[in-house]
């Protein structure tokens, strides 16, 4: 189904480069609001910080996959050393196919991981891109974000979910 991820984690720091490789990853496109960062904050907590570099040291490169805004995208990306590509339109196919021209990889040597099921997942899911879904780390700042949680929470109950990690 187009809604299961792949893989399901609590935080993105849990995949560590031995863990992707395993699952033939590459490279990793992953989601900034609420997946690295709180929506509503400006502050990064170190351990996704070193979590991006331990991905680089592994010679997996990383790119961020946003819907969000530009001034946004543009000063995380830049502060993490990777590309950023704002206002990608998720779950749109255009846009995961973007991220894999730029990372050079094909999609089933990609992840993308976020925290949202209809733009990460569904979008990932339709290109063929190895979907990771991490529990959101805020209840969103937009309206419509908390209403999709609400409708992500009732899917996920009704056992629509992938594979879990636990470390």
């Amino acid at each position: 189904m187009l809604l299961k991820p792949d893989l399901v984690v609590s935080s993105a720091h849990e995949l560590s480069p031995a863990l992707l490789k395993e699952y033939g990853i590459r490279a990793v496109m992953v989601d900034l609001d609420d997946t690295l960062v709180a929506a509503n904050a400006e502050t990064l907590k170190p351990n996704y910080r070193h979590w991006i570099k331990s991905l680089q040291q592994a010679q997996i490169p990383v790119l961020m996959l946003s819907n969000g805004k530009r001034e946004r995208v543009k000063r995380w990306s830049q502060e993490l050393g990777i590309i950023g590509l704002p206002l990608v339109g998720k779950p749109f196919t255009f846009a995961f196919r973007k991220g894999l021209k730029l990372l050079g990889t094909k999609a089933a040597e990609t992840a993308m991981i976020g925290d949202q099921l209809f733009t990460d997942v569904l979008g990932a899911n339709l290109i063929g891109v190895m979907s990771i879904l991490v529990t959101p780390l805020s209840a969103g700042k937009l309206l419509h974000t908390r209403a999709a949680r609400k409708l992500e929470e009732i899917i996920l109950r009704g056992g629509n979910h992938g594979s879990s990690v636990h470390r």
